[in-house]
């Protein structure tokens, strides 16, 4: 044993006075620079590219083996212009040579490379100014090595370590022709620490990056600690740093910031990836959460917490010289803050315990996306109260007054196209709302759109004292949409609800009312022209306000006679104790043949139509005066009593006008009162006649 472990001395020795014999040959009597032709030769040889070398070669071998280049610089492809493909200001890249012959194990200096530019393009055909180098044309895969994924060799090397990889002042540029696009990275900063499998390395990468479409300029700075477990196939990211600064179209001249800051852990083998102490910051906006990942190369399924830390939109958006959202109460938008938690995979995306506060509005509940190929959403919220009117633009009256009064093409009232694709599944519970100056309490909606047909069922409990439920269809599977609206409103307060709607006080009572309508058409003009259904009111203790039919009446009584028009000091107003009627629509046209009002003092019919369409009427109301010494104004017309009086309305709604066919009542009456008189005289001769009549005869024959 000890002859052989003598041998094997001698036997090393010898191979390091070898290797050392060879470094210093290499050294003495080997000059790279004076194989530059040659390696220019090779060059174009393999890639049909012109390679110049202005700088020096270094080479040294011991105890490093190392290679230094300087102005390097490689020709285009050929139909790509006249600038480089690749220049190289310096490289240098070094191994430690005993340790890798005697231990098989790698290690390379600090591997430093300035002034780097790549130039990558591609034409407006589709080809690249890279593809002639690697001997496949575009659009062909690459071909990957036969033993891609077998196990290393038994000669493999032992182990390897760099010393630290320095890349500074990299430029590198993407120019597609065939689209347009652009990107340019300038400035690339790369620096990293010692790399070793298994240890970890801090990282730190800068960058400039333009475009051209969108015109943008952003700057981007990477930091963290990278840890790699090749055994275990594990890659974290310690406190990640991420800044981002953008400018360009759409962003505030001074940029638009953002920060992220995160820890990651990716595990291959066991397909997981956890994301935690995650924090995104873009002025007051802060965003933080976490995420965790399984299964992620087969079916990958993604869960964690998400919250948006409460902040003012609207200052935020100023602070970003972002477009204000114009809204009628410019108190808004002062407070926002979301907090949920998701879950996430292929085939469905969920919002769960979802909390969302926008100024004094709550919203809870749950979302989902199922199926993101034909996406089905769903919803589940509640709301305990929102003033839609806050948020909605304030009414201009400037742009009222310019509108024409007919706009020469009106547009779609419905996203045809939206509505076809749409499938949506969902509940809507609001406690309190207020949209279009309308109030309405304990609202529960219901809403399903499937191919083509939204469906939405309402019920409010709590509408101006009454309650209303019903539904609406519209079915855009045809040519034209389609519309059916089903409303039955019961005890309603007609005039704080006219008030809130139309800001009149035209009509007073609490009542009940139903409709049951169709309609088609993709416009205003064409739903009210195909119009069709029917209705049903019954009102009771009211009054309509504007017109008091007993004031008319005498006034028009005074007029016929020549007297003087009274002067009462009476509301202009028209009590009613129930007031009902039904109506049936036909190609936008009401026809109602059965209004009836009662009051202590009268008694009121009345028909007509309603064009909807023109928003003008021709309806007849034929009061009749029951008791003159009850009521509302009956004194005066005893003379009236129990006769019809007609009073025609026409005109727009707006600007109704109003005529009260007197004269033929009158004249009647006179003829009433004049054959009165004639019977009572007849009357009164009438005994003279019988008893002259006899003597008369006689006188006669």
């Amino acid at each position: 044993m000890g002859k052989l472990l003598k041998f094997l001395g001698w036997l090393l020795g010898i191979l390091i006075v070898l290797i050392i014999a060879l470094v210093v040959f290499v050294s003495l009597f080997v000059d790279p620079n004076e194989h530059k032709e040659t390696i220019v030769s090779e060059v174009k040889k393999a890639t049909g590219r012109d390679l110049s070398i202005t700088g020096d070669i270094g080479l040294s071998v011991f105890p490093w083996l190392g290679l230094e280049l300087s102005g390097l610089r490689l020709s285009n492809a050929p139909g790509f212009g006249e600038q480089d493909f690749a220049s190289l200001a310096h490289a240098n890249v070094r191994v430690k040579l005993l340790p890798l012959v005697f231990q098989q194990t790698l290690e390379v200096d600090r591997v430093r490379v300035e002034g780097l530019e790549l130039n990558l393009a591609k034409s407006k055909k589709g080809a690249t100014n890279w593809q002639d180098m690697t001997g496949r044309h575009a659009g062909q895969p690459a071909e990957l090595p036969a033993d891609l994924g077998e196990e290393p060799s038994a000669g493999g090397l032992a182990a390897f370590s760099i010393g630290g990889v320095a890349i500074r002042n990299a430029h590198v540029v993407w120019d597609d022709q065939s689209t347009g696009e652009r990107y340019e990275i300038k400035g690339l900063q790369l620096e990293t620490g010692a790399l070793s499998p298994g240890k970890p390395v801090e990282i730190s990468l800068g960058l400039s990056l333009e475009s051209q479409q969108p015109a943008m300029q952003g700057r981007v700075d990477l930091s963290g600690t990278l840890n790699t477990d090749p055994d275990q196939q594990v890659i974290s990211f310690e406190t990640l740093r991420l800044d981002l600064n953008v400018k360009g179209e759409g962003l505030p001249k001074e940029g638009l910031e953002a920060q992220l800051r995160a820890d990651l852990a990716l595990n291959r083998a066991a397909e997981t990836l956890d994301i935690s102490n995650l924090t995104i910051t873009s002025g007051e906006l802060v965003l933080s959460g976490l995420v965790q990942g399984e299964a992620i190369h087969s079916a990958p399924t993604f869960a964690g917490e998400l919250k948006l830390k409460e902040f003012a939109p609207r200052q935020w958006l100023k602070q970003l010289e972002l477009p204000l959202p114009e809204t009628a109460d410019p108190e808004v938008l002062q407070k926002l803050s979301i907090s949920t938690a998701f879950n996430a995979t292929p085939d469905l995306v969920a919002m769960r315990k979802l909390s969302l506060v926008l100024d004094d509005t709550h919203i809870k509940g749950d979302l989902e996306l199922l199926n993101p190929a034909a996406p089905l959403y769903k919803f589940n919220l509640d709301i305990d109260q929102i003033d839609l009117d806050r948020y909605l633009p304030p009414p201009s009256e400037a742009a009222e007054a310019e509108k024409p009064a007919k706009p020469a093409k009106e547009e779609p009232l419905f996203p045809v196209e939206m509505l076809r694709n749409l499938n949506l599944d969902g509940n809507l519970r609001i406690n309190s709302l207020t949209a279009q100056n309308i109030h309405a309490e304990a609202i529960q909606i219901r809403v399903v759109s499937k191919e083509g047909q939204l469906k939405i069922d309402e019920q409010i409990g709590r509408f101006y004292d009454g309650l209303i439920k019903g539904g609406v269809v519209l079915d855009v599977r045809g040519k034209t949409p389609q519309l059916k609206l089903d409303q039955q409103a019961t005890h309603i307060l007609a005039g704080p609800l006219l008030r809130d709607l139309t800001d009149t006080d035209k009509l007073e009572g609490s009542g009940d009312f139903s409709a049951n309508v169709t309609s088609s058409g993709e416009t205003i003009s064409q739903l009210k022209k195909g119009l069709n259904g029917s209705l049903n009111f019954n009102f009771a203790d009211g009054a309509v306000k504007g017109v008091n039919l007993a004031k008319m009446i005498r006034e028009a009584k005074a007029k016929f006679s020549g007297g003087a028009v009274p002067i009462a000091d009476e509301p202009e107003q028209t009590d009613f104790s129930e007031m009902s009627g039904s109506a049936v629509i036909q190609n936008g046209i009401l026809n109602n043949r059965d209004l009836l009002a009662k009051s202590p003092f009268l008694r009121i019919e009345g028909d007509g139509k309603v064009n909807i369409v023109m928003e003008n009427m021709d309806y007849t109301v034929r009061p009749v005066i029951v008791n003159t010494s009850k009521g509302q104004g009956g004194q005066g017309l005893e003379e009236l009593e129990g006769i019809p009086i007609p009073i025609h309305l026409t005109g727009t709604w707006a600007e109704p006008k109003w005529r009260v066919d007197l004269v033929k009542v009158l004249e009647e009456k006179q003829k009433e009162k004049l054959k009165e008189k004639v019977d009572e005289k007849l009357q009164e001769k009438l005994p003279d006649l019988k008893e002259k009549l006899p003597d008369a005869l006689k006188g006669f024959l």
